[in-house]
């Protein structure tokens, strides 16, 4: 009988979750999300910087977030690619003087994309640098992205003796238990094949491997469905809802994402209205 009850509650959730895909995962839905600043641009390198700048930005308001990415992008006067590989460090500081995004400006922004630099010098791109630590052994998204925050902070602190607080926060570490929303959308906009929403710009990476970016919207939605029993919207939480997700689709379980965002979004402004 309780096997029958759980049965009948995960098939409820599946319509559901499907039904919210079908309706939400479309382009004309991009409009209130941070990822419609990159899809201008034509270029992969581009789209892999730009897709990174625009994730780590991603808190607060979307429309707070969208005007400052796009200021962040004209203040570069070139192509994000372009910026970080030709751009000396005190250069940067200086075209981003003046920069704001609630927590972070422009120094922390600068000293971000000239560390992103040394380690696409290093590695040839960010996605090699991630197809490499997924590599390892029982490594997984959670060490490869601990290994990303960890050799951006070291790179960081060999360009500046005086790195801020406020840098950490762009490059947040699961090992401290981070659910790492805002990594974890930006590998999903890389890594998920280019379907109008996400871009497919990796190649190397199986969609698989990702772990779902846990928003308030996300959780919340998370909570309700009992998908989750966790209060915090923390790493394990994320582990959490994409097991879920992967028994609906093993091989894609976080394409899922956007749309139950898109709910989430859509519910919040309906009941304030």
């Amino acid at each position: 009988m309780i096997a029958c009850i759980k049965s009948l509650h995960f098939d409820r959730i599946e319509r559901k979750i499907r039904r919210t895909y079908e309706q939400y995962h479309r382009p004309e839905y991009l409009g209130m999300d941070p990822l419609v600043t990159v899809r201008g641009f034509e270029d992969a390198t581009d789209r892999e910087i730009g897709g990174f700048i625009a994730a780590v930005l991603s808190y607060g308001r979307v429309e707070t977030i969208i005007r400052n990415v796009s200021d962040l992008f004209r203040r570069m006067g070139c192509g994000p690619a372009e910026f970080v590989r030709a751009t000396g460090y005190s250069a940067k500081r200086r075209l981003l003087a003046g920069f704001k995004h609630r927590f972070n400006d422009g120094d922390d922004m600068a000293l971000l994309l000239q560390a992103i630099a040394g380690l696409v010098a290093d590695n040839g791109s960010m996605e090699s640098f991630f197809t490499a630590a997924l590599d390892r052994p029982a490594c997984g998204m959670r060490g490869a992205l601990t290994l990303f925050s960890e050799t951006v902070r070291r790179l960081a602190a060999a360009i500046s003796s005086a790195v801020p607080e406020s840098f950490a926060f762009l490059v947040p570490s699961p090992a401290t238990g981070c659910a790492c929303k805002r990594l974890n959308m930006f590998l999903r906009w890389m890594v998920r094949p280019d379907d109008g929403v996400d871009m497919g710009v990796w190649k190397s990476i199986p969609t698989a491997a990702l772990v779902t970016p846990v928003d308030t919207h996300v959780a919340t939605i998370a909570r309700a469905e009992k998908i989750t029993k966790r209060n915090t919207a923390d790493w394990r939480m994320a582990e959490e809802i994409t097991d879920y997700l992967r028994l609906i689709d093993p091989f894609d379980p976080v394409r899922f994402d956007f749309s139950l965002c898109r709910l989430g979004m859509i519910d919040i402004r309906k009941n304030a209205a």
